[in-house]
């Protein structure tokens, strides 16, 4: 089984039932109290997160080794600072069933570079929206409320159903679908592009290789050690020639965030000959943005599987 395969089977068997929970405690105390919930749970997680662990104290470390990361870190990572990201996953996850329920008035969003979306809406033109496990995606779904958009959500849903039926049955009004992934099918594809043409956005992460993905995989640099990015999204867009656009939204503080949008390819379907090269340079570029990101909110990168091709503990 693949590193990202396990890590979605461990998520599926162990998550949901700690989901309902905090949604039963949220409902009746609120979100201050659900945040000191998160603890005893983020160390049940953190005692039995034999995979877990170890990638996250590979990953922090790899970042010490930056020398722009270090001041963010404070000191050599350890497990306390293993501990402190599975907490801010909990945090992350405690907000995303907040924001599902409807409750988007919970959270203050600083908004940043929204022209580039605004743009697209008012020419009645849709695009992708090329995000990653940095921050939150479903935060984008306020500003895609703000925007009048309708946002389609890739899903993986092979290892996670239950849960992506949990996140689903909290979907409140339609400016937010779900597309779901199946490794072998072309149906998401299909879905992708009709969205598109009816002027609608579709959000992928790109910072996660799937099983049926491996044979579409480029090698780049990423934080000084060589790790596999999938092609997939960069071929979509060459193929469809819409434009694609990188967004982020971070955590800054409870209940806050900060959302970044900023232009990442622009219009244009890309010949047949140039697409592989086209995608490549794509996946170099999203590799840079990812390694800043990591650099600017270190605890806030929830890939939790051993991430680089060299395997090396650092």
């Amino acid at each position: 089984m693949s590193h990202a395969s396990s890590w979605a089977s461990m998520a599926e068997s162990g998550s949901l039932a700690w989901l309902r929970i905090l949604r039963a405690y949220y409902r009746a105390f609120g979100r201050r109290a659900s945040v000191a919930l998160l603890r005893p749970i983020v160390v049940y997680f953190f005692l039995t997160g034999t995979t877990s662990r170890p990638a996250s104290l590979d990953y922090l470390r790899t970042l010490w080794a930056n020398p722009r990361a270090r001041a963010a870190l404070g000191s050599r990572p350890t497990l306390r600072h293993v501990f402190r990201h599975l907490h801010a996953f909990a945090e992350n996850l405690l907000d995303r069933m907040i924001m599902w329920s409807g409750e988007e008035a919970a959270f203050q969003i600083d908004n940043h570079g929204r022209e580039h979306l605004d743009g697209l809406v008012r020419a009645g033109r849709g695009g992708i929206l090329l995000s990653s496990h940095i921050g939150s995606f479903d935060m984008l779904r306020s500003l895609a409320k703000q925007h009048g958009i309708v946002l389609n959500v890739l899903m993986f849903t092979r290892h996670a159903t239950r849960i992506n039926a949990f996140f689903e049955r909290l979907q409140a009004g339609r400016n937010l679908r779900l597309i779901r992934f199946e490794p072998g099918t072309l149906d998401a594809a299909f879905d992708m592009r009709a969205a598109i043409a009816r002027g609608e956005f579709v959000g992928i992460l790109g910072d996660r290789v799937w099983p049926s993905e491996q044979e579409r995989t480029v090698s780049v640099s990423f934080l000084g050690r060589d790790a596999l990015f999938p092609l997939g999204p960069y071929l979509l867009q060459g193929v469809l020639g819409c434009a694609m656009l990188y967004t982020s939204c971070v955590r800054t503080g409870p209940a806050r965030y900060r959302a970044v949008t900023r232009a990442f390819a622009p219009e244009g379907v890309v010949p047949r000959a140039e697409r592989e090269k086209h995608a490549e340079q794509l996946a170099q570029k999203y590799a840079a943005i990812l390694e800043e990101g990591c650099i600017e909110s270190p605890y806030q990168w929830f890939n939790f599987y051993g991430f680089w091709r060299d395997g090396a503990k650092r």
